[in-house]
């Protein structure tokens, strides 16, 4: 059975220290740099930077980012 370093910096930091508490049988550590400890729930400017960013790829690069997070929100809500 392999266990797994979690690696992270600002939000996914956050997640990185999470997972390891959440599940320290899967995770033998977590690097949390600058981890956000006060998470903001609708954080609209990370998605709007992501998009910038992935946009100056070409258009189909955000587009991917947007239909994985819909196909991630139907199985979620649907149970």
């Amino acid at each position: 059975h392999r266990r797994w370093i979690t690696v992270g910096g600002s939000y996914p930091g956050a997640m990185s220290a999470w997972f390891r508490y959440k599940y320290p049988h899967v995770a033998f550590a977590a690097l949390s740099s600058s981890g956000v400890v006060e998470a903001i729930a609708d954080y609209h400017q990370y998605d709007e930077q992501l998009f910038n960013s992935t946009a100056k790829s070409g258009l189909a690069c955000p587009q991917r980012f947007i239909n994985v997070t819909q196909y991630i929100e139907n199985m979620i809500n649907s149970g």
